[in-house]
């Protein structure tokens, strides 16, 4: 069962106000002394008023000028990142433009590529060399792809 006391709320009130014990009336004071419900009250707000008044002391603000510094580097920063926006995405165009040329070229002159392929293939035609030759042909193209989406990620 829950108690309530008229005198709850004064109390409480002047805790608040910051005139618990000394400034308030002298009645409120016994009353909250004899009361249940209002020493409770005394107790919870007394210790929540103490922590509030150390965590004000113990918060030092920043200096105004380190604030305006502050504010200044992120406005910098803010209006870089909005000029370079329009550099990245003409550096993605042109990548996805050289990509779709390459592949275009490649299919163009799939004739003289063959050919090309054929005589570099001559030597290297023999069974004993072909497995290390694909290997490192592998290798090096699975490095050099993970670098370049390494650093296309690094940029973004």
């Amino acid at each position: 069962m829950k108690y309530l006391c008229p005198q709850e709320e004064r109390v409480s009130a002047a805790i608040q106000a910051g005139q618990w014990p000394d400034a308030c009336d002298p009645d409120l004071r016994a009353h909250a002394e004899g009361c249940r419900v209002c020493s409770d009250v005394v107790l919870v707000a007394t210790a929540l008023r103490r922590s509030y008044n150390s965590m004000l002391q113990a918060a030092q603000p920043a200096s105004p000028g380190l604030l305006w510094w502050r504010a200044q580097i992120r406005q910098k920063n803010a209006a870089l990142e909005r000029v370079m926006q329009p550099v990245v995405v003409a550096e993605k165009v042109a990548a996805m433009i050289i990509l779709l040329a390459v592949v275009a070229l490649l299919v163009w002159r799939r004739a003289d590529l063959s050919g090309w392929l054929s005589s570099v293939w001559g030597p290297l035609s023999s069974m004993a060399l072909l497995p290390g030759f694909l290997i490192g042909t592998a290798a090096t193209l699975a490095i050099f792809g993970g670098v370049a989406v390494y650093l296309l990620k690094a940029k973004e």
